[in-house]
């Protein structure tokens, strides 16, 4: 006999025997082509050979007409026929082989060994029962000492088809006893055991192997039809094997369970060593703690779920991850080693994924289980940490990567040393590795680094020392490519000055660099961000027919042209972000026609636009079920633009589920989700304060404090290396909008409440969060900040904190929203993108010079901040309003809302019947960002001015009359909207109206 593997497997070791221990020794990888059951071949011994036809229409006749020939024919004659019959390719009636069979036996002539094994297999490959049944009776008609492993192999297959799994096990023990050669059906019976779950038939099959294996069976294959089934499959089959060990383990005794566990091993080895297939991670994982549970976990038992789960490739991102998972899950045995191909493996992939944490692993294990890290890992691990924004750990791999192989690599290690200080938005350190690599190791940057360096100043907003950096590089013969000017344009272009986005756009022209992409997109983004959007959609469409340098890199996942994407994105968020939705719309169908590729960026504005609209549910539903359809993954910023558009709607559950989902699906939280989370569970603190829910007597945050108490405790500076846009982060460069996303809502909160002690520990709580994250930790708070320091300074009357708030906000925005090259003594210095950059602190402004009796004061402050560029935004018009009539400023006040205020005012019929009028003004007039330069009078202010008008009217008859006749002349429609004013029973109108 002979034990033979299938083709594909000749190279690797027998691993069914059943070993001696407990342990067992996974086999090497299998590849898996096949995931169905159509590709399985059938036979297990002879040749393929063709099914023969075993359904003639008339039995009778094809036998009539068989006796009639053999009859007809000699012996040798018949004989040949015979033969022919049984090698030809041509299907054959089984009916007529038997024919001829019987007419030759009855003649006393027997068939020679090759035509009786053919016979065997025509008659045990048909398709209906008759050949079933001849087979059995052409073995029984042959004496024992002459039966040979074909006509074993052959009666097992067909016994086996009956479903007669008795009498295959009865004919495989047979075999094993007499037969000394061959294939007689082995791996079929145990198939077929191991399908229909018979294990106590699979445990008998797989002993018989292994008792007789070394004497009969050495070239003989248990596993050849297990191997064939569709991975899936074979996996439940392992699972239940494992269930099967298992009940015995607890129904006997150790020794009499011991081969049900090896068995058990045995198919959980052939399970996890195919690779190359798709199956259900679930079921693996399902494996792999059932198998611990019958044994220590195993180094092979771990190492084959991994490689099984990493062999489907880095685009099956689902699989790759549960490797990862499974790896850190091993680690937590001590008894596991993983080798250096494993290691080699995950690290290849969690390159590929772009997966830090693991790598942090992966570097722990080199050095723990081998020693030192080998020479072809460096470059991965220092790839991905950098990616990660983890400077220590990339410097320190660098250093000890020069001391043991030279410093002939130094041009592959710096660009990873910079891009970590990229990441972090570093810029003393970027500018520091170059310089230090120059001095130690002669390392001359070329202009690649030098753009990191730029990329880097980008991230911190800071042009000013880009430009010194730029000038720099000219002194010194460096010639800046289009990448260069594309940095520098972008950061202007953000900050929307247009005339320095077009002198650097200029400079690069004359120097002969051509267009790149990244510069025609500064353009567009500095002409959007000016209001001049009908110009930016110009360009883009100009740019569809223009030869431009330096595309993005391919995504493989975008169909269409994606190196125009970013600027057609553009255009999306500024429309998104006012609240054009059907704007949106006619842009993304005009990327369709030109084939422009959507990315994350493009739904993101589509997103936006419908919150912004107050229709987050259909926001909602691109982020569940377009994005996944077309194959785009969402991220934390889609989840935080649904979040916050269910946040303004004041559905809070479905934020929550959200953060629930994002947490299912792994994606990380990151500060613009943490802070929608922070807000919502400030609203359901304040709920359950008002509803007497709370177990405090005064108000507590105890909810949003958790969330930030909880975002505290994990604070990584390294989350500055996300660069994606982020919600909550203004105007901030990542370093400061990371350390002040969660603290201004917080102080602002407790604030408004007079909570004072609160605020002292949120601002304490920002000093320390600011100390570890920012290097300059003498500057000043971000304006965010300081007007909800103002907030809490004014309720607490401590007037002159307060305006120092004002004076460091003044200082600012002189440094941040200042045009390049400006004096800020001349009028419009201000950028237009920062327009509304003082609009909060100003309004706790002018509560201050309220208190302080200094309203006169407003007046020309506002004059002088029009002068510099500055506008007031609908709360800040309102709010001066109110002061005025405060203050007895009543005429003023009508004719500052005559000329701000009342420009759009459609009437009170608008709204509808007078019972919803209220509602709906409150639900339209909701300032937003977007409406700043679309003032509209608050419904508060209508009632201030209306008790102005009364007040008017009740004064000494000349005085009041004359009064009247002047808010009539400069106010009409303020009088008119004041005049018409519904009544309502609530707090304000019985209060400044002196309503009963």
């Amino acid at each position: 006999m002979f034990y033979a593997y299938p083709r594909n497997h000749s190279q690797r070791g027998d691993p069914s025997t059943p070993p001696s221990g407990l342990m067992v020794q996974l086999a090497p990888q299998r590849s898996r082509n096949y995931t169905s059951v159509a590709d399985i071949p059938t036979n297990d011994g002879p040749g393929q050979v063709k099914a023969v036809d075993d359904t003639a229409a008339d039995h009778a006749s094809a036998v009539d007409l068989a006796a009639i020939e053999a009859s007809h024919l000699t012996n040798t004659e018949l004989t040949a026929k015979l033969h022919d019959l049984l090698f030809t390719d041509q299907q054959v009636s089984v009916y007529q082989l038997w024919e001829y069979y019987v007419k030759l036996r009855e003649r006393s002539v027997s068939l020679a060994p090759k035509d009786l094994a053919q016979l065997f297999t025509r008659m045990s490959q048909s398709q209906g029962t008759f050949g079933l049944e001849k087979t059995r009776e052409l073995f029984d008609s042959i004496d024992p000492s002459e039966r040979r492993a074909v006509h074993y192999a052959c009666t097992v297959s067909a016994a086996l088809r009956q479903d007669d799994l008795r009498s295959a096990i009865g004919l495989h023990a047979e075999a094993a006893a007499r037969v000394g050669g061959g294939s007689f059906g082995t791996s079929l019976v145990f198939k077929h055991a191991v399908e229909r779950a018979n294990w106590k038939a699979a445990l008998a099959v797989w002993r018989q192997f292994g008792d007789h294996r070394r004497m009969y069976l050495a070239e003989s294959s248990l596993w050849a039809e297990i191997d064939r089934l569709p991975l899936p499959g074979l996996l439940e089959h392992a699972r239940k094997a494992v269930e099967f060990a298992i009940s015995s383990i607890e129904a006997s005794t150790f020794d009499e369970a011991a081969p049900a566990r090896k068995l058990a091993f045995a198919v959980v080895q052939r399970a996890l060593s195919v690779h190359n297939a798709d199956f259900d991670p679930f079921v693996q994982a399902d494996l792999v703690e059932k198998s611990q549970s019958i044994q220590q976990p195993s180094v092979d038992l771990f190492r084959a779920a991994i490689l099984q789960h990493l062999s489907l490739g880095v685009q099956n991102s689902e699989h790759s991850q549960w490797g990862l998972d499974l790896y850190q899950t091993a680690r937590m045995n001590p008894s596991f080693v993983p080798d250096q191909e494993l290691l080699h493996a995950l690290l290849r992939r969690c390159h590929d994924l772009r997966s830090s944490e693991e790598m942090y692993y992966i570097l722990e294990d080199y050095r723990k289980h081998h020693m030192e890290v080998p020479r072809h890992a460096y470059l991965p691990l220092l790839s991905q940490l950098a990616r990660h924004g983890d400077i220590d750990v990339v410097d320190q791999l660098s250093r000890e990567y020069i001391s043991r192989f030279g410093a002939q690599d130094i041009s592959v290690l710096a660009p990873q040393l910079l891009h970590a200080c990229y990441r972090r938005a570093e810029v003393d350190r970027a500018i520091g590795v170059i310089e230090s690599l120059q001095q130690k190791h002669g390392y001359i940057p070329d202009i690649r680094a030098w753009n990191t360096v730029f990329a880097t100043y980008s991230r911190v907003d800071d042009c000013e020392g880009a430009m010194r950096l730029l000038d720099r590089l000219v002194a010194t013969n460096v010639k800046p490519d289009s990448k260069s000017y594309g940095i520098l344009m972008g950061m202007f272009a953000k900050r929307s000055d247009l005339a320095a986005t077009n002198e650097l756009y200029e400079q690069a022209i004359s120097e002969g660099v051509n267009p790149s992409f990244d510069m025609i997109s500064s353009l567009i983004l500095a002409l959007a961000t000016n209001d001049r959007l009908d110009e930016a959609e110009r360009m883009a469409e100009n740019a569809l027919d223009m030869d431009l340098d330096a595309p993005p890199r391919k995504i493989p996942s975008l169909t269409g042209d994606h190196t125009r994407t970013r600027m057609w994105n553009i255009l999306l968020g500024q429309h998104a972000m006012k609240g054009q939705l059907d704007k949106v719309f006619s842009l993304q169908n005009r990327m369709q026609e030109a084939g422009i590729a959507f990315d994350g960026a493009t739904y993101a504005a589509l997103m936006q636009s419908l919150c912004i609209k107050k229709l987050p549910t259909a926001a909602q539903r691109i982020l569940k079920v377009v994005m996944p359809k077309v194959g785009i993954r969402p991220t934390a910023l889609h989840y935080a633009i649904v979040m916050s558009g269910f946040l303004n709607v004041k559905d809070y559950p479905k934020i929550f589920s959200l953060q629930n989902r994002m947490d299912r699906q792994g994606i990380k939280p990151t500060f613009s989700t943490r802070n929608t989370l922070l807000r919502a569970e400030s609203y359901m603190d304040e709920k359950d304060y008002f509803e007497g829910n709370s177990d405090h007597p005064t108000f507590e945050a105890s909810r949003a404090q958790k969330v930030l108490t909880e975002t505290l405790d994990h604070l990584n500076p390294m989350e500055l290396a996300s660069l994606g846009p982020s919600k909550f982060a203004q105007s901030n460069a990542p370093n400061v909008a990371f350390q002040t996303s969660y603290f201004p809502y917080m102080i602002n909160l407790y604030g408004r409440k007079g909570l004072f002690d609160k605020v002292a520990e949120m601002y304490d709580m920002y000093i320390s969060t600011r100390q570890k994250l920012s290097p300059d930790v003498n500057a000043s708070p971000p304006v965010e900040l300081l007007s909800a320091l103002m907030t809490s300074y004014t309720k607490a009357g401590e007037y002159y904190e307060a305006e120092k708030c004002w004076q460091l906000a003044l200082e600012k925005a002189q440094h941040i929203a200042c045009k390049s090259d400006a004096d800020i003594s001349q009028a419009g210095w201000v950028l237009h993108k920062y327009r509304f950059f003082l609009a909060l602190p100003l309004t706790r402004h002018m509560h201050v010079l309220a208190a302080t009796l200094r309203i006169d004061e407003i007046g020309p402050l506002i004059k002088s901040l029009q002068q510099a560029g500055f506008q007031l935004s609908t709360h800040n018009w309102n709010k001066y309003v109110q002061v005025l009539v405060q203050n007895d400023r009543a005429l003023l006040a009508y004719q500052i809302c005559e000329g701000k205020l009342m420009e759009g005012w459609p009437g009170w019929q608008r709204f509808g019947h007078e019972v919803n009028t209220k509602r709906r003004i409150k639900k339209q007039w909701v300032p937003r960002s977007w409406e700043m330069a679309r003032p509209f009078p608050h419904y508060e202010t209508l009632v201030y001015l209306a008790s102005a008008y009364l007040t008017a009217q009740g004064r000494a008859y000349g005085v009041g009359k004359e009064l009247v006749r002047e808010m009539e002349k400069v106010a009409p429609k303020t009088v008119e909207a004041v005049y018409n004013m519904p009544k309502y029973d609530d707090r304000i109108q019985n209060l400044l109206l002196r309503r009963e």
